[in-house]
């Protein structure tokens, strides 16, 4: 018996991978978020410079003067800037001398792709060169504003946010990343350690009903599968049970049967005699003692071979079902009272199938429905296609059987309603047919007789009556 199933690792574990997917789909939300961010966050630097030094020039533009040189650099400085140009149709104003640019950005209509690549330019120069820009002055209608800087403050102010944006990422994954964490362990992972630990015990000792922990009182999908497994251990636990039973049965059965057939061949032998004995009433008798006895070595054989095995795998061949329906008619014990045996199979009607086990199957069916018939009656055989399965009726015109006796019809030891049965054909005959790739059903079952169902998969080629 192997061991029970033990928790994996932390780091192999549903919690920990749920906390990585989780933080990774949070970052990534993040970036998708800060990309556009920092590309707003460059752009209206721009515009602030832009701003404030129209603003630094308003006071010299005022005075029709050109400022002092030391008035300049203050202006210069307190802007942010490099040089300044104030232009309404023509240069009106200059600050500073022009020195040489690397770039030169126009901020009126940039796309968001545009301003996405430039930032990240920025961010990768490292804040060594000197920009030129061009914009409208938000101060004043048709005033553009033309100015020269150096990106390294801008750099400087653009990682700091960055720097920011990162660390509240996360920060602000971690805390989210935890508290799902927590919500799924106790809502899932958990709930879910419990059952399997449940159905650990159960595979160790499946006899053992005190292990079985209580179901969880839940209605979402958790519960279900909780309440599911508890289902299924309690009728596996049964259905063991049951095996167990007929094992020790079979095992019981295969030990006295030896003995039990010798007794009963003894017996037949002596009886055999009694039917060359003088006196009438012994010679009247002893027809009905053989056929006790028969009777009694056929349900120990029965039992014994149901209580070996299941039918063996079969060995399919092409059957011709007709012909293998007339073969089984011909071996029928012929009944006392009028009764008419009608094979209505189609004559092209074949299939793949074990010819052995299949002559059996139908063998015990029509003893059955003879059985049922002991006044006489009508036995039919008909088929029919149902897509590329072959279905086969047997139908006859008995006396039925009771609605108690058909739920429980196809289990082992479950009488049909003959005296002369153990109650094994029918669970053999099922076995037989579910071996095939198929299944045996009672359609009806009343009064006016019984219908059973022989499903089958039919050959290519072969087509219904």
């Amino acid at each position: 018996m192997r061991p029970p199933a033990d928790r994996p690792p932390w780091g192999r574990s549903l919690s920990a991978r749920l906390l990585l997917l989780t933080v990774g789909f949070l970052l990534l939300g993040e970036i998708l978020i800060f990309v556009p961010s920092i590309a707003r966050y460059r752009h209206v630097y721009l515009e602030e410079r832009i701003a404030a030094a129209h603003l630094a020039t308003i006071g010299v533009t005022a005075r029709g003067e050109p400022p002092s040189l030391a008035l300049a650099d203050a202006l210069l400085s307190h802007a942010g800037v490099l040089s300044i140009t104030i232009e309404r149709e023509r240069p009106v104003l200059m600050l500073g001398m022009l020195p040489p640019v690397e770039r030169t950005i126009d901020i009126t209509d940039r796309g968001w792709v545009e301003l996405i690549l430039e930032a990240f330019s920025t961010l990768l120069h490292g804040g060594q060169r000197v920009i030129r820009v061009v914009g409208p002055s938000p101060m004043a209608y048709g005033t553009t504003v033309d100015i020269t800087l150096t990106e390294a403050v801008l750099h400087a102010e653009m990682f700091e946010y960055a720097r920011r944006i990162i660390l509240l990422s996360f920060a602000l994954s971690l805390i989210v990343g935890l508290l799902l964490l927590a919500s799924l362990r106790k809502l899932i992972v958990r709930p879910l350690a419990r059952i399997t630990a449940k159905i650990a015990r159960f595979r160790q000792r499946p006899e053992d009903s005190s292990l079985d922990a209580p179901s969880l009182r839940r209605s979402d999908e958790i519960g279900i599968v909780d309440r599911e497994v508890d289902a299924m251990t309690h009728d596996l636990r049964q259905a063991l049970a049951q095996k167990t039973r007929l094992a020790a049965l079979g095992e019981a059965v295969g030990k006295l049967h030896h003995d039990l057939r010798n007794i009963l061949a003894t017996a037949v032998l002596i009886s055999d005699r009694l039917e060359t004995s003088a006196d009438p009433k012994v010679r009247a008798v002893t027809p009905r003692l053989l056929q006790t006895l028969e009777r009694a070595i056929r349900l120990c054989q029965e039992t014994l071979d149901f209580a070996r095995s299941r039918p063996p795998r079969p060995s399919t061949l092409p059957v011709a079902l007709r012909a293998l329906v007339d073969e089984v008619t011909t071996l029928l014990p012929l009944p006392e009272a009028p009764t008419t045996i009608v094979n209505d199979i189609a004559p092209n009607a074949r299939l793949m199938a074990d010819p052995d086990q299949l002559h059996r199957l139908f063998l015990n069916l029509a003893k059955n429905a003879l059985e049922a018939m002991p006044e006489g009656g009508t036995l039919t055989f008909r088929n029919r296609r149902s897509g590329n399965r072959l279905l086969v009726e047997v139908e006859d015109t008995g006396h039925g059987m009771p609605q108690s006796v058909q739920e429980h019809l196809f289990e082992p030891f479950t009488s049909s309603g003959s005296a002369n049965g153990a109650g094994l054909g029918l669970a053999i005959c099922r076995e037989i047919a579910r071996a095939h790739g198929g299944d045996l059903k009672v359609r009806k079952s009343d009064g006016s007789g019984t219908i059973m169902v022989l499903t089958l998969p039919a050959m290519a080629g072969s087509v219904g009556s």
